[in-house]
């Protein structure tokens, strides 16, 4: 299938991907209130029984296994909501199938690391040369998640061409990476207060120094950061700039 992006310059990259958001059955809306519910079921998981079990929250799990456990309570969600036209992909399907249109299935991609970043396989950003080994077209809409520890820090969604897959050059590197480009035109954030709960770590130029001085004042998050009062000179200017960069949530 053609990129809807095919020949368009970048600068027409937003709204080629507002159009297709807009037309898609899933709305931001929607997808925000089914990831608030699930991000919730998944973190009051129980392991075990009454006998010998524990909070899954106990165990620190890797991120990726937090990753998948989110797609398949997020996969349930869509069913239940929406029964009869989505439910969770099995074998060369996306990870959430459109029963009534497959065109408007939908990969899920998430990533535990502190940051916006969104990673894939090195096959993603490799040509194959049988089309037909792929278990799955990599081109197509895409629900990104963000998230961090038990944080849920920002949710996309947009679409993602098989070629905006950049693989590592190193030929021992295992992970596919995204260009700016796409982050900023090919992805819509999906806006909610969840994303203030995020560390302030991810404000533009917080590093290690910085957050410990706002951490010190009792600021963790970015909404704290946000409308904090009388914060030190030296520290206003991280103010600012989560103020400009999360202005379009604000």
């Amino acid at each position: 299938m053609a990129s809807p992006y095919l020949g368009a310059p970048v600068e027409q990259w937003a709204q080629i991907t507002r159009d297709l958001v807009g037309q898609h059955p899933l709305t931001p809306q929607l997808i925000h209130e089914a990831a608030m519910l699930s991000w919730s079921r998944l973190w009051s998981t129980w392991v075990g029984d009454a006998n010998i079990g524990f909070p899954l929250a106990e165990i620190d799990p890797p991120a990726t296994v937090i990753g998948y456990m989110f797609e398949k309570l997020f996969a349930k969600e869509l069913a239940v909501r929406l029964p009869g036209h989505w439910r969770g992909g099995v074998g060369s399907e996306k990870d959430l199938h459109c029963l009534s249109n497959e065109m408007m299935s939908v990969e899920m991609k998430a990533s535990g690391q502190l940051g916006y970043k969104i990673y894939g396989n090195r096959s993603y950003g490799q040509v194959l040369e049988n089309a037909d080994a792929a278990k799955k077209d990599k081109s197509g809409y895409y629900i990104t998640v963000n998230f961090y520890g038990q944080t849920l820090t920002l949710l996309r969604f947009g679409w993602i061409d098989a070629s905006d897959w950049q693989a590592q050059r190193a030929a021992t590197g295992q992970m596919a990476g995204l260009s700016d480009e796409v982050y900023n035109h090919k992805l819509l954030p999906i806006c909610g207060d969840y994303i203030f709960n995020g560390p302030v770590q991810l404000v533009n130029k917080v590093g290690g120094t910085a957050a410990a001085s706002l951490q010190a004042l009792g600021i963790h998050t970015i909404g704290q950061l946000i409308h904090a009062q009388h914060l030190p000179l030296g520290l206003q200017k991280f103010q600012v700039n989560a103020r400009e960069q999360y202005r379009y949530c604000l």
